[in-house]
């Protein structure tokens, strides 16, 4: 055989002596065959670098074993463990994963979600953009499978996982007003996401139980970018009455906050408190170590796509179901913060 060509399910039914169909029941792994007739079908298989045809057998069986995944930043610590713990997960079910990142760009989201759907992935999980709001749910009435992730859209009618993110920042803000914290300033993430609005909120959830009135110029708005959440850090810094505590709503702000932090020769802990969204491994050895606000980004994952599977085997059952299902979070104290 020419080393050029690429072997067939005939070429490994000839070398093994064995029909086509017993051939493919062998690779399939379904229906009857003697151990003999495995082991000749396997070497034949392996001495010619059989690769079955993967489109074919989706074709013939009507699933491609694949699914997509459209984040918005694959960079940061967020999306990175979340993309990590799907991959892990589905590789476990023998699903291979399609990666789209966005960077937050709505048309970019779109272009990703068209493109899965006419490869014909057997699912997506995704966090949508409010502007595709109209063709998700359009994907939706069509049985299309997905579940979405930090998404409020309760009009799709798709299974949502979400994170308690109005609770986990009403908790940190409550722990530091607990140590007498009243002048408490919020780096706040892009409004125009659940995630960022829900913290703003528990942010001033918080200081309502206190009786403390919104203080419109202790909210920094850094829009989950280092540059923007360094200028809202250095104009926070900068008011005639420095706050004394800090509340970060990502990682890639937390590192925006310590650099300005730094650059300006304010001390966390001693000049002021800090407590960060996410909790990757160097917030632990950090100095001093950092209190965060641990999001089970894997635990989000896999339930996102056991969902997804339990939506493409049986859209009608339980698992399957268009509801919403939260996930809580976590306060991981250590030495970042201290008391007034």
């Amino acid at each position: 055989m020419e080393a050029s060509k690429r072997a067939t399910l005939k070429d490994v039914a000839k070398k093994a002596n064995v029909s086509v169909g017993m051939a493919s029941r062998v690779l399939g792994n379904y229906g009857s065959f003697s151990e003999h007739t495995r082991l000749e079908v396997l070497t034949a298989a392996k001495a010619l670098d059989y690769r079955p045809n993967l489109l074919a057998r989706s074709l013939r069986l009507g699933h491609t074993k694949a699914i997509g995944v459209v984040v918005s930043n694959i960079v940061s610590y967020h999306w990175t463990t979340f993309v990590r713990g799907i991959e892990a997960a589905a590789s476990q079910q023998g699903y291979q994963v399609i990666l789209g990142t966005t960077a937050d760009d709505a048309k970019t989201e779109k272009d990703y979600i068209w493109a899965l759907h006419e490869r014909n992935v057997d699912g997506i999980i995704l966090s949508p953009a409010s502007e595709n709001e109209a063709m998700l749910s359009k994907l939706a009435k069509e049985d299309f499978p997905m579940v979405l992730v930090e998404s409020d859209m309760a009009s799709v009618q798709v299974p949502r996982i979400n994170v308690d993110n109005r609770l986990a920042a009403r908790q940190a803000t409550r722990y530091l007003l607990d140590m007498g914290h009243r002048n408490i300033a919020l780096v706040a993430g892009a409004q125009d996401l659940p995630s960022g609005y829900d913290r703003l909120q528990g942010y001033l959830d918080a200081l309502a139980e206190f009786s403390i009135v919104r203080e419109e110029s202790l909210i920094g708005y850094g829009e989950y970018r280092f540059e923007d959440a360094y200028h809202a850090t250095r104009r926070l810094m900068a008011l005639t009455e420095r706050p004394t505590a800090l509340l970060v709503c990502n990682e890639s702000m937390t590192g925006a906050t310590l650099q300005c932090l730094k650059d300006l020769s304010i001390k966390v802990r001693d000049d002021i408190s800090l407590i960060a969204f996410d909790d990757p491994a160097w917030t632990s050895f950090f100095t001093p170590a950092l209190t965060t606000v641990r999001t089970p980004r894997q635990e989000v994952a896999k339930l996102a796509l056991e969902t997804l599977l339990a939506r493409i085997a049986d859209p009608t059952s339980e698992r399957a179901a268009a509801v919403e299902r939260i996930i809580p979070t976590e306060l991981v104290v250590r030495e970042s913060c201290k008391a007034v």
